[in-house]
């Protein structure tokens, strides 16, 4: 009896050992970094509150003792923090309404600081030294008076003074805890509980102070468990997640609007964007489309973004300097959170990016898809206005031929992804007046208009729009009308030159075989939303050629002629070579641009690469409308 109850206690023993995964911690250090212009900056709002950048350190008598420190100067200094500042001093004596022998004296201040950092997140300064340079910045000798009165109240100002660092790493905490799946929520408030700050490091390029925490771990993984392929809802839910993440994208390369940026940091924010959604795309063709996918891309996009926000916090808001600071840290720890894999169990989540948007943005993070340009991205990418027509009424319009037909009410499901459904943009209604006319869109309409009349009509039109862009090009385009040809072969290769098209016998838009796609360019409407307005690019032929060619443009630009390569561009098959090169990025997006060149020199071009050079070579031919067959 005694020997059957033991059996079964030491069985639930070994059943409960086996039931939990034993946990082992581990102390990380995640980096909390003051670079030197967030120092300044947080230095000038904290202890320099008057209007620009002013300090009244002390005064009596209606300003007969007077002190006012101004424009500080911070760097680092033989391992010491060099602290420099702007003294306006006046001292005399007050009698009545009267100043009696005031003394005035203008000159610096420079003191040698160490800094130091106590378990409530306060970062201070010692002095350990300092002098005094005269209005020239020559070291100078001054009176005993002089000296004491800056010694009695400039140091002791500013060694009194500190910058509060608990607010952005409580902040930091509120953005990292949705970040970790549901069932590991304990473990995280644990994880941040348990952070405490490291003794500050000081560098030339500013201060570091390492947050130390102890994570636990599984120590061992879960042996593998069968999986059902995931539902409509569970796909739907991550569709949403990836809407809210390139919300939140959108918002943080909208932080630069105002910024005096480089051609890198345009280059580095449109490569950022452009990657992100066309892999996207590609994980929706695949089918590959997950939460591990999207917190891949949050990841990437950080380190991308991460160097063009240091380099310019000096343009934001000396209001909103901590909420930066927290979200500076906050994505930095999770760069390293995840790199210690899946035992961690991080789980980018929803209310994760929407607390992390609201570190650097009053605005709400909306994630619901919209038709509509957004003027700001344009100016960060240095792309102009561009002009909208009148719209047509989306509603079918009975008519003997055919009616006119908006196939976005009901577009057709890749096989196994009917949930593509539900990415459905928020579309404004055209206005009820001046629609364009019907006929108009029959002028554009391949099975109602001649290809002897259209070809011409469409050649004008990309040869006009192309003509535009001609501001883009550099040196390799010495050939006349090399982009003009580019824009012709394009349309050729993408639409067959259609804008609209019959189908059931209605008049639609030209929709690409997985409805990414639109119109004469075949405009990618997920990658280019916001940069350009949907409704146009499927109603408006001239808008949809003008963006076509603004895209390749564009694609020359910050892509093409940033790459170094072995071809002479300057010659015929140089030049052939370059259109390939173009209209690569042009279909396939920036991760083209390292791998046609191998494709090209390999003789492994994709299909619908050498049909475009066919095409291409065509063009170039004055003669080129005679060797179309693709319309009815």
């Amino acid at each position: 009896m005694h020997t059957r109850r033991y059996f079964l206690l030491g069985l639930l023993l070994t059943l409960l050992i086996h039931q939990q995964s034993p946990l082992r911690a581990e102390t990380l250090d995640m980096p909390l970094t003051l670079d030197m212009p967030l120092l300044r900056s947080l230095v000038a709002t904290k202890a320099y509150p008057l209007a620009g950048e002013r300090a009244l350190v002390y005064q009596q008598g209606q300003g007969c003792r007077q002190i006012i420190l101004s424009a500080p100067r911070i760097s680092e200094d033989q391992g010491a923090l060099r602290f420099q500042t702007n003294v306006h001093l006046r001292w005399g004596a007050s009698v009545f309404d009267s100043c009696l022998a005031p003394l005035h004296w203008e000159g610096s201040v420079v003191l040698w600081q160490r800094p130091r950092i106590d378990d409530q997140w306060r970062l201070s300064f010692e002095t350990i030294d300092s002098t005094i340079l005269d209005r020239n910045g020559q070291p100078v000798q001054v009176a005993a008076l002089l000296w004491n009165l800056i010694k009695d109240h400039i140091h002791t100002y500013l060694n009194t003074f500190f910058i509060d660092l608990a607010p952005p790493v409580n902040d930091m905490k509120s953005s990292l805890l949705p970040m970790f799946a549901v069932d590991q929520r304990e473990r995280a408030e644990r994880f941040l509980a348990s952070m405490r700050p490291d003794p500050p490091l000081l560098s030339p390029e500013g201060i570091r102070v390492n947050i130390q925490a102890e994570i636990e771990l599984v120590q061992e993984e879960q042996p593998p468990v069968s999986i059902p392929a995931p539902g409509r809802e569970h796909l739907a839910r991550v569709l949403e997640l990836w809407q809210a993440w390139d919300a939140f994208l959108i918002l943080q390369l909208k932080q630069f609007t105002d910024a005096p940026l480089s051609s890198l940091d345009r280059y580095i924010l449109l490569d950022t964007m452009l990657t992100v959604r066309h892999d996207f795309s590609e994980a929706i063709e695949q089918e590959a489309l997950s939460n591990a996918f999207i917190r891949g891309q949050f990841l990437w996009g950080w380190k991308q973004l991460h160097p063009v926000f240091q380099r310019h916090l000096q343009h934001r808001s000396a209001n909103n300097l901590l909420g930066y600071l927290a979200f500076f840290t906050a994505s930095d720890a999770l760069l390293i959170l995840d790199g210690l894999g899946p035992a961690v169990g991080i789980e980018i989540s929803e209310d994760g990016f929407r607390r992390l948007a609201a570190l650097i943005s009053a605005e709400p993070l909306d994630s619901t898809p919209s038709s509509q340009v957004d003027p700001q991205l344009r100016t960060i990418f240095d792309l102009p206005p561009l002009p909208e027509a009148l719209l047509p009424d989306e509603t079918p319009l009975s008519a003997p031929e055919a009616q006119l037909e908006d196939p976005s009410s009901s577009w057709r499901a890749l096989p196994g992804q009917d949930f593509l459904a539900l990415f459905r943009l928020a579309t404004a209604q055209a206005a009820t007046s001046a629609k364009i006319s019907r006929k108009e869109i029959e002028s554009w309409t391949a099975e109602l208009t001649p290809g002897t009349v259209l070809l011409p009509k469409v050649s004008d039109l990309l040869h006009h729009q192309a003509a535009k862009q001609r501001k883009e090009l550099s040196a390799p385009m010495h050939q006349p009308g090399w982009f003009e040809t580019m824009a012709v072969a394009t349309a050729w290769q993408e639409s067959c030159f259609r804008q609209f098209h019959i189908k059931n016998k209605k008049i639609t838009y030209l929709l690409s075989y997985n409805n990414t796609s639109v119109g004469l360019m075949q405009i990618n409407e997920r990658v280019w939303r916001g940069i350009y307005n949907l409704q146009q690019l499927r109603w408006n032929t001239e808008y949809n050629s003008q963006a076509g060619c603004e895209i390749l443009s564009l694609y020359l630009r910050d892509y093409v002629l940033r790459e170094k390569t072995s071809v002479d561009l300057h010659t015929p098959d140089g030049q052939r070579f370059l259109a390939g090169w173009l209209y690569s990025l042009y279909n396939g997006g920036p991760s083209q641009r390292r791998l046609f060149p191998a494709r090209y020199t390999g003789g492994k071009l994709f299909l619908s690469e050498r049909l475009f050079l066919e095409k291409f070579d065509a063009a170039t031919d004055s003669g080129w409308m005679e060797h179309v067959s693709c319309l009815p």
